[in-house]
């Protein structure tokens, strides 16, 4: 068989950090001169990865999408710059409303924001195939929302509004409310996959990749949120209540699944065909004061524009890396139109 690589770009999830993938994504398209549209076959994202996904894959820069975080970011993540204010926002009216009522945030903002970016667009539309992963509530199983490709034979997600796929994929439990689209009920793809780039190997190896296939093998660029440690320290509380865990509950098995995902491809591809590629832009190490700034809903200015700084210093680093840079040196194949 011909070599042909199947590309795949796969952006983790993670809130308002987001704007970290978004600022790398852009410090590479500058460095190139293409957009990230144009260099990939495949564009994969979970939760704030999979706005990321679908704005990339309807044509839009990452420059474009990091403006977006940073000028829209507080609407959807409301966070007041002054400390005082801030405490009483999160460990009294989030924590209260988050522990006992409602989810910590409204998605109206969100909302806007999508319908503003992409109006009456689906994901037949899009100039990529992609794959956003969320998770059905009715039918107690994982979903994947995909560009309608003709090798599937999928079309049920032709006709699809972005707009509607973006608050599935980022309904995380407890903080945003369960996004209901046509009588099936759905939330954050992150409590399953919130590293996707194991959905887009599949997704390759079923459909595009293989014998009889029109490509002969996979070359993937993944892009971690931004982490903190969730080292605990060995003498704690061993009995905890639902409040006692709080935001762990959401963050021990997304780290946890994103974590097993790289270790699955950095051991795995490169032994399914030799000619397969993996790369993966790892979280940057934060120092203690960076760790106490740095949240998945936390979008004051100061946050903000920590998140992207540490995004732009990445970028400019991995653009200097041949490894990463090498997807970017060919222009994808896939056409969807």
């Amino acid at each position: 068989m011909e070599s042909k690589p199947f590309k795949i770009l796969s952006i983790d999830g993670g809130g308002i950090k987001g704007l970290y993938s978004a600022s790398i994504l852009a410090q590479l398209e500058k460095k190139s001169g293409k957009k990230v549209t144009d260099c990939f076959d495949l564009i994969c994202g979970t939760s704030t990865g999979g706005l990321i996904a679908l704005g990339l894959a309807s044509g839009k820069s990452a420059n474009e999408l990091a403006e977006m975080y940073i000028s829209e970011g507080n609407k959807i993540f409301p966070t007041s710059e002054w400390r005082l204010i801030r405490c009483y926002q999160r460990f009294v009216k989030h924590f209260l409303t988050q522990t006992f009522f409602y989810g910590k945030f409204s998605n109206k903002a969100l909302k806007g924001v999508l319908e503003s970016q992409y109006g009456q667009l689906t994901l037949g539309e899009l100039n990529n195939l992609v794959l956003v992963p969320s998770f059905n509530l009715v039918s107690g199983m994982p979903r994947m929302f995909k560009f309608p490709h003709k090798e599937g034979e999928f079309f049920r997600d032709k006709d699809i509004l972005l707009v509607d796929v973006g608050l599935a994929t980022a309904a995380a439990p407890t903080y945003f409310p369960i996004h209901a689209h046509n009588d099936e009920l759905y939330v954050d793809g992150g409590v399953w996959a919130n590293n996707p780039a194991l959905c887009g190997l599949l997704e390759a190896i079923k459909y595009f990749v293989g014998s009889g296939k029109e490509y002969s093998h996979v070359e993937v660029l993944s892009i971690a949120s931004i982490s903190n440690s969730s080292g605990w320290v060995a003498k704690k509380r061993l009995q905890r209540s639902f409040i006692g865990w709080r935001s762990k509950l959401m963050a021990l098995p997304m780290e946890g699944q994103a974590y097993f995902t790289h270790f699955f491809l950095d051991t795995a591809l490169e032994r399914i065909h030799p000619e397969s590629k993996y790369v993966r832009i790892k979280s940057p190490k934060l120092s203690q004061e960076q760790m106490k700034l740095i949240e998945m809903d936390r979008a004051d200015i100061k946050a903000i524009r920590t998140i992207k700084s540490l995004g732009e210093q990445e970028g400019v680093t991995k653009a200097n890396d041949p490894n990463v840079m090498h997807f970017f040196n060919t222009a994808k194949s896939y056409k969807t139109i």
